[in-house]
């Protein structure tokens, strides 16, 4: 089951993000429907307590969430997609926008991943992937950006970018801003964080 679910962060909506979604379920938590208006799309539900997106004129299948709930609304979509069988999301409009809302995201990511979900969070400009234990190998064009994201630390090696780790303990802003020589091989060996490429 793959899922794509737009939440209410910024996206930026680019014919490569509509090509992404081919062959998705396109779900939509609350004013994340916006986005939904934005790709001509219609989600098969529109999940939320509709504070922030009663007012969109989007004819979608909606489930009403209470106003006073444990979750915000993209966590109770991305909880649902897990209890649904998703053996992949793509979070469109996660990242960015409210910090407490991206790092409620990114923890929920990590802890999607541990569970064998493969998660890819993006608002159309920056795209992350949680990093585990494990070899993660990433597909990108020579003199691409891209950084690593201890969370709070990683220790990995890595191979295919300009500057070279081998066993290494990241934390904070050490591996920020590399250069992909074409392929990069992440290994992490301990510890836990993102992948992180901007356009």
């Amino acid at each position: 089951m793959r899922f794509a679910l737009l939440l209410g962060g910024p996206l930026l909506v680019t014919e490569e993000v509509k090509e992404r979604l081919r062959g998705y379920t396109l779900w939509a938590a609350d004013s994340g429907a916006r986005h939904a208006l934005e790709l001509g799309l219609v989600p098969s539900l529109w999940l939320g307590d509709f504070d922030s997106g009663s007012g969109l004129p989007l004819k979608a299948p909606r489930e009403i969430l209470p106003v006073d709930k444990d979750l915000t609304d993209g966590e109770a979509l991305l909880e649902r997609a897990l209890k649904e069988g998703a053996k992949e999301i793509l979070l469109l409009g996660g990242v960015g926008g409210r910090l407490d809302h991206t790092l409620a995201h990114l923890l929920w990511a990590l802890r999607a991943a541990q569970q064998g979900v493969r998660v890819e969070l993006t608002n159309g400009l920056e795209t992350l992937y949680p990093l585990l234990p494990g070899r993660h190998r990433f597909a990108l064009a020579p003199g691409a950006l891209f950084s690593l994201l201890p969370f709070p630390r990683m220790r990995l090696s890595l191979k295919g970018g300009r500057w070279g780790l081998k066993g290494e303990w990241l934390e904070g802003s050490r591996g920020l801003e590399n250069r992909a020589l074409g392929e990069v091989e992440v290994e992490v060996l301990e510890g836990q964080g993102f992948f992180y490429q901007t356009i």
